[in-house]
């Protein structure tokens, strides 16, 4: 079968127990409104992972609040959906196999990373499989070159420790890079963040995130303790612009359900974290919506 994710941590730790159980032959990747919009093509061998539902896919596990409401209309599938900390959980729960057992702590700490139940020290100086998570991470800013990265880590990881998979060329020069670049990346979070009432908008449109330096989507709510909620907007595929909403990990009062609201934009997620894609004649007019309605709230 083929396995269809995300290239996170989260994919990781999915694909990892999904390979004990299942004869996954390959792995590809795709962004959730890729799917949504029936743009990816997927047959019964397909097992589609941490993604929306697509007709016609053999197994399906999510996990994003988002699709919650949408299972009346999916009718009866094959795998698991229920609203958890990461989706390698939805997965464990719906296998329990004797397999997973060596693997417990990467699933514990990919919980605690997809839902952001971090600490401080978590996000500016983090360790194990936490730091591996970063290198995966699409938000980043490490590049497309995660895709044979994601590949070959998903066998490696199952043979050694993690102290040791961090001693790994390969690895080590990420971990090595995320540090290196945490000055640089502070310094572009503090030139292009702005405060909203409560919110922390942070633009990076005009910024070549190819060139940005690399670090971790949380490190602005160490910047930022006031806000409760950031709005970070880049440009995504064509002319469209990415709305990345995530509730502060360390100011836990915003009361808003991310994810069920920006499915009002066409996009999804959790709780606490989601992304919608505006269209470039209505990214201004959505821009305003959101960040109103998240002072507003």
């Amino acid at each position: 079968m083929r396995l269809i994710s995300r290239g996170d941590m989260d994919g990781l730790a999915s694909a990892v127990l999904l390979t004990l159980v299942e004869d996954i032959k390959d792995a590809g990747f795709a962004h959730p409104k890729d799917m949504q919009d029936g743009k990816i093509p997927v047959t019964k061998d397909d097992i589609v992972v941490n993604l929306p539902y697509v007709n016609g896919c053999g197994l399906w596990f999510d996990h994003h609040v988002s699709e919650h409401a949408k299972l009346d209309g999916i009718g009866t599938f094959k795998g698991k959906f229920e609203v958890a900390p990461s989706c390698a959980r939805v997965i464990y729960n719906h296998y329990k196999s004797p397999k997973f057992e060596p693997f417990m702590t990467m699933l514990t700490e990919t919980d605690r990373l997809d839902s952001a139940q971090l600490t401080p020290d978590d996000v500016t100086d983090p360790k194990g499989w936490i730091l591996l998570g970063y290198t995966l991470d699409p938000r980043s800013g490490f590049g497309p070159e995660f895709r044979k990265y994601f590949r070959w880590l998903t066998e490696f990881v199952k043979e050694l420790p993690i102290e040791k998979v961090l001693q790994h060329p390969e690895v080590k020069k990420r971990c090595e890079r995320f540090f290196k670049d945490q000055e640089e990346f502070t310094a572009l979070l503090n030139k292009h963040c702005r405060m909203e009432g409560n919110v922390v908008l942070t633009d990076f449109r005009s910024v070549n995130m190819k060139d940005a330096p690399v670090g971790s989507r949380f490190l602005v709510f160490t910047l930022f303790p006031e806000a409760n909620v950031e709005v970070r907007l880049f440009k995504g595929l064509g002319t469209t612009t990415v709305a990345a909403v995530g509730h502060s990990i360390f100011n836990r009062t915003c009361k808003i359900n991310v994810g069920e609201y920006l499915a009002t934009f066409g996009g999804g997620g959790h709780r606490g974290a989601g992304t919608c894609q505006l269209p470039p004649e209505k990214a201004e007019e959505g821009l305003k919506k959101i960040i109103a309605h998240f002072r507003k709230n």
